[in-house]
């Protein structure tokens, strides 16, 4: 068994979804027969986000998840892709309103905002729905749709193991040098 650890801090972007995307399939093509991804984020751009956590879903191998300082915003989706979900104690979870920047935006017409009112909607609800089915079986249900659009919500490391988005919180520990690999974004 050879497992691979990707460590990634940062923001959600094209870049470091592109990076993690990278480092996975270099584990793989390295003989990894399990990945874990020890991750803290602020979250970020929605789009790039989703795609991580389709891709992470896709994999052929054992995924696992550990929280490593914060989870916010569309890093719990990409977090919760894993089938195996871990949190140190002391870290936290965030779940809050979506959001977009327009960047260099002058105007815009009715129809652009209403389609942009629609994807962000959808969004929250693929959202709502990934959390919903990743923490099917909780002691505790959490009904996230109203923190996706109205007030945020942060879950400490014991109320994440009650809402189901850990399965145990534990400080992460490295292995010792022999079989692992580690990949750094």
């Amino acid at each position: 068994m050879s497992l691979h650890i990707v460590h990634f801090i940062g923001p959600i972007n094209q870049h470091s979804v592109c990076t993690v995307r990278n480092l996975c399939l270099q584990a793989l093509q390295s003989g990894a027969s399990e990945i874990a991804l020890h991750m803290s984020t602020e979250g970020g751009n929605m789009t790039a986000g989703f795609a991580l956590y389709f891709f992470l879903k896709s994999l052929p191998l054992p995924l696992t998840t550990h929280n490593i300082g914060s989870v916010e915003s569309v890093g719990v989706p990409i977090f919760l892709a894993a089938g195996k979900r871990y949190a140190c104690p002391g870290t936290r979870f965030l779940v809050h309103p979506l959001h977009w920047g327009f960047g260099n935006l002058v105007a815009a017409d009715h129809s652009r905002v209403s389609e942009w009112r629609d994807c962000l909607d959808f969004d929250a609800e693929r959202y709502a729905r990934i959390f919903e089915e990743a923490t099917d079986g909780a002691g505790l249900k959490a009904n996230i749709r109203g923190n996706l659009t109205g007030n945020a919500r942060i879950f400490d490391a014991e109320q994440a193991l009650e809402a189901g988005i850990v399965h145990q919180v534990v400080q992460a520990r490295l292995p010792e040098a022999g079989t692992t690999s580690h990949w750094w974004n």
